[in-house]
């Protein structure tokens, strides 16, 4: 079984349904003070999308007709195909186990959407729904050597955090993660955005 970070010089092991929080490390803006949930994670590479970079662009302008399921505001879940959308889900409780078809169940109540699919035909089975457009992607191998360099601590995700993408800035998004961890790495939610400032 995979396992989270222990600590800040223990990056952990990635696995689908839970969160890449960004290190110091992490400099470059795409990327920088993000929260990646992993939807996916195999020997052929990962797929998450950040959480924390909500967009101004209106859901009903990318997927009409879904407005009322999905959040009203379009999320950027990454730089790869920003063209691309992708719906992930909080399950309701009753519908975790049984999920309805069009609903494609990930890891705990994380789940990803068909938009194909009639939107009333899923809500019933939705406590929350984003529209992300693009993703994060890495390929084999790629990510399990960004983590050995130091570059992303792997901690659980929380159900509330497909919320994160309506809080700004990004930072406070970043530190609320992290000050919810049991160990040392609530301490580095206090690290200041440009240290040569502080």
């Amino acid at each position: 079984m995979a396992r989270t970070s222990s600590g800040l010089s223990d990056s952990g092991e990635a696995f689908t349904g839970a969160l890449l929080v960004a290190t110091p490390q992490i400099d470059e803006p795409t990327f920088r003070r993000s929260v990646v949930l992993v939807l996916e994670h195999d020997e052929a590479g990962t797929l998450g999308v950040v959480l924390n970079d909500l967009s101004a662009v209106p859901v009903d302008e990318v997927v009409p007709g879904w407005e009322a399921v999905l959040h009203p505001t379009v999320a950027l879940g990454g730089p790869v195909q920003a063209d691309a959308g992708v719906a992930v889900a909080r399950l309701r409780q009753g519908a975790i186990d049984a999920p309805p078809e069009g609903v494609r169940r990930l890891s705990g109540s994380w789940a990803v959407i068909d938009l194909e699919r009639e939107p009333a035909s899923l809500a019933p089975a939705l406590a929350d729904a984003q529209l992300f457009v693009g993703y994060a992607g890495w390929a084999a191998g790629q990510l399990d050597s960004e983590l050995a360099q130091g570059s992303w601590w792997v901690i659980h995700s929380d159900p509330t955090d497909l919320e994160l993408a309506r809080h700004s800035p990004r930072e406070y998004c970043w530190s609320r993660v992290l000050r919810r961890q049991p160990n040392e790495l609530r301490f580095a939610s206090t690290f200041p955005p440009d240290p040569a400032l502080n």
